[in-house]
C-alpha cells in the first residue's frame, strides 16, 4: 500500500512538471489602483496608475523601445503617448514560465484643467486609457480608468 501511494505521488509530480505554460503570450494587464481614488474631488500635480500585468512568453521590459506603456489623456485627440516600460533584469525571463508583475506609473504632463476660460474657472474631468506592448509588439487589453475631476 505504501509503494502504490509513492508512485502515485512520484506520477503525479512528473505529470505537473511536464505541463506547458498555458499563459498567453499577449500581454494582460490589469487596474490595480488610479490614485487619487474615484471618490476625490483633487487639486493636485500628480495621478498615480497601479497596473499589474502578465506576459506568457516573459518579453517585456527590456532597453529596446518595444515594450512601452502607451497613455492618452480623453481631453486631448492627440493620440497615444509612449512611455519606456521600466527595465526587467533580462535573467529572470523564462519564456516557459512567463513574467507577472505591478508597475506604479505616473502620467505626464500632471493633470491640470485645460487652459481655456470654462475649465479655469469651473475645473476640469478626464479619464486615462493605457495599454502595454510587448518586445514582439503584442498589445495588451485597454484599461480605461474612472474619472478625475480636477478643480480649479
Amino acid at each position: 500500500m505504501k509503494s502504490g501511494l509513492i508512485v502515485l505521488i512520484s506520477c503525479g509530480l512528473l505529470f505537473s512538471a511536464c505541463q506547458k505554460n498555458t499563459v498567453s503570450k499577449i500581454p494582460h494587464i490589469s487596474l490595480v489602483a488610479f490614485i487619487p481614488s474615484d471618490s476625490m474631488i483633487v487639486n493636485i500635480d500628480t495621478a498615480f496608475v497601479d497596473f499589474k500585468f502578465t506576459d506568457g512568453d516573459g518579453d517585456i521590459g527590456s532597453s529596446d523601445d518595444a515594450s512601452v506603456i502607451h497613455i492618452k489623456d480623453s481631453r486631448y485627440d492627440t493620440g497615444y503617448a509612449i512611455y519606456k516600460f521600466p527595465n526587467i533584469d533580462q535573467s529572470i525571463e523564462d519564456p516557459k514560465k512567463g513574467l507577472v508583475g505591478e508597475v506604479w506609473f505616473i502620467p505626464d504632463p500632471p493633470p491640470v484643467p485645460r487652459d481655456d476660460s470654462n475649465h479655469t474657472l469651473h475645473g476640469d474631468t478626464l479619464t486615462y486609457e493605457f495599454y502595454i506592448t510587448d518586445r514582439a509588439h503584442n498589445e495588451s487589453n485597454h484599461i480605461i480608468t474612472h474619472p478625475l475631476i480636477i478643480r480649479p
